[in-house]
């Protein structure tokens, strides 16, 4: 892991140099570009080129492109959360050890190719249609397609394990920092939440895209139940794991920010109790002292039925609505 700049992520793929992170340019032409090899090689494979459309072949580059770009756009959030999560944790950082331990260079590779062979390995149980046995080289590309678009998700796959890994660590600090005044109605945390429904959303695009286009091959086995069984387990996973990056974190948050307002709820309520005991104990006479005190009381009061008032409205995570409670 290159330990660069403010973030501590800039992997292989998306590396930091002295002149900055690559734009949004570059990454575009990366990601088409392996897209579009693998088309062209596709489809100049093929003794027959309708068959480049009919078996969705130019689906399968699309996957390939959209999946690289998603990369990116999720690192560069990435990044920004762990600057967040930086900021917010100060003297209890801790949950960034997850990135070092688990989002190194080697672990990213290892897990693409691992993804990329068990996706190739899918394709093959579903059967590959018989029009690409035509030709050795057509046989190859279909092949390492599956192999290529497997890479990426498997890259993907890894970072999706690393969020929720990491949100899992860090919700247990947020007792100590979060801010019931803070305007965003989340305690200053309502952008890292916004990251996972993003991250959730990204995950979803893909997933309509793998679906479209294994709906639209004709695999060779779809007629044996355990194909069908595995071709649904696989049409199904990413729509899974996007519910999954949204919904685990969130439950973790949940749960520790409902603490958290239990306890100040509590902490406020005692001294609401004492303030009221003391307000009490004043004998009714009207010196300008007495009415000063009062008047500090009353004022504190005030502070403290607005403060619960604020903790209540808090919402508890991302996945809870306004004025959860």
């Amino acid at each position: 892991m290159r330990m660069l700049h403010k973030s501590n992520f800039y992997p292989f793929y998306d590396p930091y140099s002295d002149g900055g992170g690559l734009g949004y340019g570059s990454k575009l032409v990366i990601s088409l570009g392996f897209g579009a090899c693998y088309a062209w090689l596709q489809y100049y494979s093929l003794p027959d080129k309708t068959v480049f459309f009919s078996e969705n072949c130019w689906r399968l580059a699309l996957i390939i492109s959209t999946s690289f770009f998603a990369l990116y756009v999720a690192t560069d959030v990435f990044r920004n959360n762990l600057n967040m999560i930086r900021e917010i944790e100060d003297k209890y950082a801790g949950s960034l050890k997850v990135v070092d331990e688990v989002m190194s260079d080697k672990w990213l590779l290892l897990a693409g190719f691992a993804f990329g062979t068990v996706n190739t390995t899918i394709g093959h149980v579903l059967g590959v249609p018989s029009v690409f046995f035509e030709s050795t080289p057509s046989l190859v590309m279909i092949y390492f397609g599956f192999f290529l678009g497997g890479f990426t998700s498997g890259m993907g796959l890894l970072a999706i394990g690393a969020v929720i890994m990491l949100y899992l660590k860090f919700a247990p600090s947020l007792q100590y920092t979060l801010d019931p005044n803070n305007p965003d109605g989340n305690g200053g945390i309502k952008k890292l939440g916004d990251s996972l429904w993003f991250f959730g959303g990204l995950i979803g695009v893909i997933g309509f895209l793998i679906s479209m286009y294994m709906f639209g091959v004709s695999w060779t086995y779809m007629h044996k139940p355990y194909v069908q069984f595995i071709f649904l387990f696989w049409v199904s996973l990413p729509y899974v794991l996007a519910v999954s990056i949204v919904l685990i974190p969130g439950l973790a948050v949940r749960r520790q920010v409902s603490y958290y307002k239990s306890y100040k709820s509590g902490q406020l309520k005692q001294e609401k109790v004492k303030l009221y005991s003391s307000y009490k104990q004043f004998k009714p006479r009207e010196d300008e002292e007495i009415i000063s005190e009062k008047k500090e009381l009353g004022e504190k009061l005030e502070r403290i039925q607005s403060e619960l008032e604020t903790l209540k409205k808090m919402r508890n995570s991302h996945i809870d609505g306004k004025n959860s409670d």
